[in-house]
């Protein structure tokens, strides 16, 4: 009886002391940070290299938010980075929105736009389009994945 007692009480131990050890996987799992963007296609590969023709006319590019969903709209403010661009604004391409676009509320996606003219560009040359989120005063820009480039072909 004794011996039986003392299997118990171990059993008892056991499933008590494995028990203790579970962490609340949830809580890991939230994000606490500030909040992010990310262009979706760099996110998976940082070396993104969206390849297009000149007058391809609109591509839209997935942007995600790196936090919970807000509640309200955010719009979100994107350029393009003047030292590793080649391609002329107005020439080669135009900014959709004028350089924004917007989050909606309780959605963690938005679309940033860009239109791609049908400006000639001479054969075996090409021009180099580098978009770069920048976020806006809630929401910066995930410092990885905040630039996608476009290579434009003739």
């Amino acid at each position: 009886m004794k011996n039986y007692f003392i299997k118990i009480f171990a059993l008892f131990l056991t499933v008590s002391l494995l028990g203790s050890c579970i962490e609340d996987v949830d809580e890991e799992r939230i994000f606490k940070d500030r909040a992010q963007v990310e262009f979706n296609a760099t996110a998976s590969n940082v070396n993104y290299n969206r390849l297009t023709n000149a007058g391809a006319g609109v591509l839209n590019e997935q942007v995600n938010l790196i936090a919970p969903q807000f509640t309200t709209d955010q719009v979100i403010n994107f350029t393009v980075d003047p030292e590793l661009t080649t391609a002329v604004e107005g020439v080669n391409y135009t900014l959709g929105g004028n350089g924004t676009f917007t989050i909606a509320a309780n959605s963690s996606f938005g679309t940033a736009s860009v239109e791609i003219l049908g400006t000639t560009i001479p054969a075996g040359e090409t021009r180099v389009l580098v978009l770069m989120l920048e976020g806006n005063s809630q929401i910066i820009p995930a410092e990885n994945y905040k630039r996608l480039r476009i290579t434009i072909r003739p």
